[in-house]
């Protein structure tokens, strides 16, 4: 197995970047946590955290604080030195350094050895590698990482307000099944009709062994081979690369024991690396990468400034209001990610593909070589023409609702749905869970459905000592992934720092 042995490794990842550009792309659902690892973003965010989910909750929650009321009747019988003491003690800052989480949904996962499946060396037999091809086919491979590089807030008596810089990779794939048994199989994939072996006999491939799938060389066609775009034909890919700078406010608008009414705005600025995007009526492809996107940090030919720069530019808003009554129940509604994204790319005709699957031989390097140049659309397709394509942001609603439990406790349930069909949308959600203390720790938990996912049960454990500044969290998207691991293992991490009496700001 000479080619297909160094194939084995990145075959399937290098085919789907060919799908990239010939086939429909499909969204990517989140794991129903956000960074800091809250079950039901849109009641248990906090500080920064609330950035591109519900900017009304700077103004109602401080981060691992307990609510404190004063009546009208209290504060106006201080002095006006004792009334801005008091302002400036009940301000809070809160900040972090780094925080992330990872969503990882893949049937390789399912009692597979993930490091084994693509190392050089593999156990894996004709029949399980068959089953896995199969599997793969079946279901979508996705991964998102999210990072969070530094993240601050401010909360006063009237309000707060944020900022914070993320990163997002976003990739989803799903192979045919020709493809995911050529990355599998190599020269026993059903595209060939006998298998050349290494004692120089040359069996069928249905009626291959495992012994003799050990000694294959090469596939052989009695006919040509399919071309590379009708054999991806009915698989997916899609992937993204986004950083966003982030700021937002909440104010309350009324405030008293009765209601409580806070409204929020937020902004982000995008700056892209990477979109694809095809048109299958009219047959087109479309890509906007920058120099730097690829395997190699800087593509040939490409000046360093070149490379870093990005190849979009974006604009969102976010909305939210929010009510409480009686200081205990409330509801909110918030509308995240209202804009779009200016990509300077370049399109491309998926009726003038490069050659046939023939062309992609051991003396040019195959998936290998399109690795290699960074996923440049050229190892694809003849001719590209630039273009200017403006796309909708996948604008999402969360309606929730909710009861707070004292100073300490809340539960809740939301909805959230996209608005459009954006590139990489997430999936309609709903989830009930709640937030509470327990000695020195912060527990958030619950049950959240998700369309096409099902149940999962997201849970976070945050240590948040009282008196003290720091708190370490962690969360995963389903206490229960270890069950079917293949759909759903995701997990959240924070260090996050609250600082109280924020004079001078």
């Amino acid at each position: 197995m000479k080619i297909y042995s160094a194939l084995r490794s990145s075959c399937l990842l290098g085919g789907s970047l060919c799908a990239l550009l010939s086939l429909p792309c499909v969204g990517l659902g989140q794991a129903g946590v956000d960074i800091l690892g809250s079950p039901i973003p849109g009641i248990t965010a906090i500080g920064h955290h609330a950035i591109g989910v519900n900017m009304s909750l700077l103004a109602v929650d401080r981060p691992f604080s307990e609510r404190q009321w004063r009546t009208d009747a209290e504060t106006d019988s201080l002095s006006r030195r004792a009334r801005r003491a008091m302002r400036k003690a009940d301000r809070l800052r809160f900040m972090s350094g780094f925080e992330g989480g990872v969503v990882l949904q893949t049937p390789l996962l399912n009692g597979t050895k993930l490091v084994d499946a693509f190392g050089s060396e593999t156990s894996y037999n004709l029949a399980d590698r068959r089953a896995l091809a199969q599997s793969l086919a079946n279901n979508t491979t996705s991964a998102q990482v999210d990072l969070r590089w530094v993240g601050w807030s401010r909360h006063g008596s009237k309000g707060g307000w944020a900022w914070s810089v993320e990163d997002r990779y976003s990739a989803t794939v799903k192979p045919t099944l020709a493809l995911a048994e050529f990355a599998l199989l190599g020269p026993a994939a059903s595209i060939y009709d006998a298998t050349l072996l290494s004692d120089g006999s040359v069996v069928p491939v249905d009626s291959l062994t495992n012994e003799q799938f050990e000694m294959a060389e090469q596939g052989i066609s009695n006919g040509p081979l399919p071309l590379v775009n009708t054999l991806l034909d009915g698989g997916s890919f899609a992937v993204q690369h986004v950083r966003s700078y982030g700021a937002g406010f909440g104010l309350r608008l009324i405030q008293s024991r009765a209601l409580t009414l806070s409204f929020g705005l937020g902004a982000k600025y995008y700056r892209g690396t990477g979109y694809y995007e095809v048109d299958v009526e009219n047959q087109t492809a479309f890509a906007a990468f920058n120099r730097g996107f690829g395997t190699e940090l800087v593509a040939e030919g490409a000046t360093l400034g070149s490379a870093l720069r990005p190849s979009g530019f974006g604009v969102a808003l976010d909305l939210a209001v929010r009510a409480e009554i009686a200081g205990l129940w409330f509801a909110s509604l918030a509308i995240n990610e209202l804009g779009s994204m200016d990509w300077q790319g370049e399109s491309y005709s998926l009726q003038n593909p490069v050659g046939d699957w023939n062309s992609w031989n051991e003396t040019q390097g195959g998936v290998l070589d399109l690795l290699n140049q960074g996923l440049s659309p050229t190892a694809l397709f003849l001719e590209a023409t630039p273009e200017r394509r403006v796309v909708a942001l996948p604008t999402r609603a969360r309606l929730n609702g909710g009861l707070r439990l004292g100073n300490r406790a809340k539960v809740g349930v939301e909805f959230a749905a996209p608005l459009n069909q954006a590139l990489l949308r997430q999936p309609t959600e709903i989830g009930i869970g709640g937030q509470t203390r327990l000695a020195g720790f912060e527990i958030m938990g619950g049950w959240r459905w998700q369309q096409d996912n099902g149940i999962r049960t997201p849970l976070a454990l945050i240590w948040a000592p009282k008196g003290r500044p720091g708190q370490l969290g962690l969360a995963t998207g389903d206490i229960l992934g270890f069950l079917e691991p293949e759909r759903r293992w995701s997990w959240g991490w924070s260090y996050t720092r609250t600082l109280s009496a924020a004079r001078g700001l």
